[in-house]
């Protein structure tokens, strides 16, 4: 009797556990997402290992209000519900765009955010989510850094 009751009183401090992870999760997120709210402007890109074109930097913007998010890269719009793992590190970042040639496509990535300035890598849709800054030749990966607007 006093052993099934342990157990039943383990498997019930694992779920409530459990719940509470997740629950913390979630307001590290929260809490995440209201310091990036807000209009950016791309200072700086790279896909591949090469350089974004002058002409697809200037006027791109993102447009971030809590888990949702739009970008204007070049003449291309899409928006997207993101999702954040804050307490990892590097961060990590799941974008899930709503429209657009990745429709309904996960990337995974990694982002950090310093004195307003927020920059992603990304790899491409069903690719292992990068472990570091960089978006070497061939491999799929882009870098946007994002300088936030006052």
């Amino acid at each position: 009797m006093r052993l099934s009751s342990l157990a039943v009183f383990g498997v019930c401090g694992l779920i409530f556990g459990g719940w509470l992870m997740t629950a913390e999760a979630q307001d590290d997120s929260e809490k995440e997402f209201k310091k990036l709210s807000g209009v950016y402007t791309l200072v700086s890109g790279e896909a591949n290992g090469e350089k974004l074109p002058e002409k697809t930097v200037k006027g791109s913007t993102l447009t971030l209000k809590g888990a949702k998010y739009t970008v204007k890269l070049g003449d291309i719009t899409f928006s997207g519900i993101q999702k954040l793992a804050p307490t990892k590190t590097p961060k990590d970042i799941d974008a899930t765009d709503s429209d657009g040639v990745n429709k309904d496509k996960t990337i995974l990535g990694i982002y950090k955010l310093e004195k307003g300035v927020f920059t992603v890598c990304f790899a491409p849709p069903g690719k292992d989510r990068p472990k570091e800054f960089s978006a070497k030749a061939n491999s799929g990966e882009f870098i946007h850094v994002w300088k936030k607007s006052k």
